[in-house]
């Protein structure tokens, strides 16, 4: 009887680690949730006079149970939008993180400045979004975003 007791108690020690490395690796896996843009007339809208110049901002958005993370970036007199999904790394779930004027893929690690992000670093880069400006609004579509939900 007493060694079944202790068998009993290696096991529910043995369980006890392997939930608590499970639980520890899915939070330190799941990827931050930003801030969500205005939703108006079918579009996410940006207000441009909030944006950092050569900053990237962070943004997440629920669509169809599905959360779409996207970033915008002012660089000068002109705006870019991507997802926050490389064409290349997207399965990973990872996303990008920003490093000064360096936008940094969390999955490979390749690091691109932050104005060359239309062209890319081999077949790792940005999936780029198509926004519009609109007086002082950057505007992007919600149906684009929607079909944008693959990557996610």
């Amino acid at each position: 009887m007493e060694k079944n007791s202790r068998i009993m108690k290696r096991s529910g020690f043995r369980f006890l680690v392997v939930l608590a490395v499970l639980l520890f690796s899915f939070a330190c896996n799941s990827k931050k949730a930003y801030n969500a843009p205005d939703i108006r007339d079918g579009y996410a809208v940006i207000n441009i006079a909030e944006l950092k110049d050569a900053t990237p901002q962070f943004f997440s958005l629920k669509i169809q149970n599905k959360r779409i993370d996207f970033f915008v970036l002012k660089l000068g007199s002109a705006i870019e939008s991507y997802l926050d999904a490389c064409i290349k790394c997207y399965p990973h779930k990872k996303g990008y993180s920003a490093d000064g004027f360096y936008l940094v893929c969390q999955y490979c690690n390749v690091r691109y400045p932050l104005d060359s992000l239309k062209t890319g670093v081999g077949s790792c880069y940005p999936i780029p979004i198509q926004g519009e400006l609109k007086r002082q609004e950057y505007r992007i579509s919600l149906d684009r975003l929607r079909k944008a939900k693959r990557y996610f």
